[in-house]
């Protein structure tokens, strides 16, 4: 039985499957009766009054019928590829590939529910993944479908559904940092490797690995005593690549300590090279890095974390990943009393928040030594005398 709602209707198939139907307006003023076919009743109730309710508010229909998969691939190629970087990208395709589409590619773009992105919640945590990976696909779909609603020539969804599901429950864990006199056995126990350097420009400087590995020569100024962060090195698509840093932020000049500075002349030394004149043109490139391989050529990042793990294994400290030494170093900043907006600038942080919240870290030792001067000072009765007197 066929029952009326305004300008629209929901009637049972023949198979029990139910249909909502209503005639839209296209982007090309035509008319076109749109039929979307569901499981129940109640569904079929929904989709109609979202249907009636786009009409309502004059927002036209698109002419194609998308399936996720497709529009995925379309706001991929079109929009991303634009907007983000490289290695986000890639990532973003990594997660539309493995995850994304195996669960909801099917699904017609127009007619993707909530119910459905909730069941494909449920499928990938059956197939094993993290909370973490789950709320990185439903963040790429979100923004996906985002665009959707407010494409130009036509909004395609009514709304976001992936942002009315809910999400798995996700605490990210607390990043294992050293003590500065871990960090400084560290860098004692390993003067005399290759890539000590390296990893005294992570720890004094707090850089980013992709930082580090992209310094080059002529991005020092010897003379003026400073170091300019303007590019990076990564692997991306199979390649290593110097591109720009991560944010506006990321660019910095840094103040080259004399102990640095006499750390990358023995390095040069080493090498046997001599240093090229600060160059204040930049144009991104590989050539010319500080940290290279036996080989001579930019180091693969990944190298990088390999020799640490071996390092620090060798030497018997606490294991961290190589980039809790980003955090180290942002603690160390805090415990040395170093201004909030000053740790910002030189960890390159586009929000000082970020740096206090994520980057730096409780210090045991201030903790203890705080908790001591406290007691003291509460159980000093000359203190309780001058107080009561």
């Amino acid at each position: 039985m066929t029952r009326k709602y305004g300008n629209g209707s929901v009637y049972k198939r023949k198979d029990g499957r139910w249909v909502a139907q209503a005639y839209v307006t296209l982007v090309n003023g035509k008319k076109k009766r749109v039929s979307i076919i569901v499981k129940s009743r109640e569904i079929a109730r929904e989709k109609l009054r979202e249907i009636l309710a786009q009409k309502e508010r004059q927002i036209h229909f698109s002419e194609k019928e998308w399936i996720i998969a497709e529009y995925l691939d379309y706001w991929m190629n079109k929009v991303q590829s634009k907007r983000v970087r490289e290695t986000t990208f890639a990532t973003y395709g990594f997660m539309i590939k493995n995850h994304i589409k195996p669960t909801l590619g099917g699904h017609k773009l127009r007619d993707l529910s909530v119910y459905n992105v909730q069941c494909a919640i449920e499928m990938m945590e059956k197939r094993g993944c993290s909370g973490a990976t789950i709320q990185k696909c439903l963040r790429i779909l979100s923004a996906c479908l985002n665009y959707a609603m407010h494409e130009k020539g036509g909004q395609l969804v009514y709304k976001n559904v992936a942002q009315l599901v809910d999400k798995p429950e996700y605490t990210p864990k607390e990043t294992m940092i050293w003590t500065s006199e871990q960090a400084a056995q560290f860098l004692s126990a390993i003067k005399d490797h290759p890539l000590f350097i390296a990893f005294l420009l992570l720890l004094a400087y707090g850089m980013r690995r992709g930082e580090a590995l992209g310094l080059r020569w002529c991005d020092i100024d010897f003379d003026k005593g400073l170091i300019y962060l303007r590019q990076q090195i990564g692997r991306i698509n199979g390649e290593i690549k110097a591109r720009d840093l991560k944010t506006k932020n990321s660019r910095r000049v840094l103040y080259l300590a004399p102990v640095i500075l006499d750390a990358l002349l023995a390095h040069a030394e080493k090498l046997g090279i001599t240093p090229p004149a600060f160059d204040p043109c930049f144009t991104p490139s590989t050539q010319g890095t500080v940290v290279v391989s036996e080989a001579g050529t930019p180091l693969e990042p990944r190298n990088l974390n390999r020799r640490f793990d071996i390092l620090v294994e060798k030497i018997g400290l606490p294991r961290i990943k190589i980039h809790a030494m980003r955090h180290t170093a942002a603690t160390m900043l805090k415990d040395l009393k170093v201004q909030d907006k000053d740790a910002q600038l030189i960890l390159g942080h586009a929000k000082i928040t970020t740096t206090q919240n994520l980057y730096q870290h409780g210090s045991p030792e201030v903790q203890r030594d705080a908790i001591s001067v406290a007691a003291d000072w509460l159980l000093n009765e000359q203190n309780v005398l001058s107080l009561n007197a």
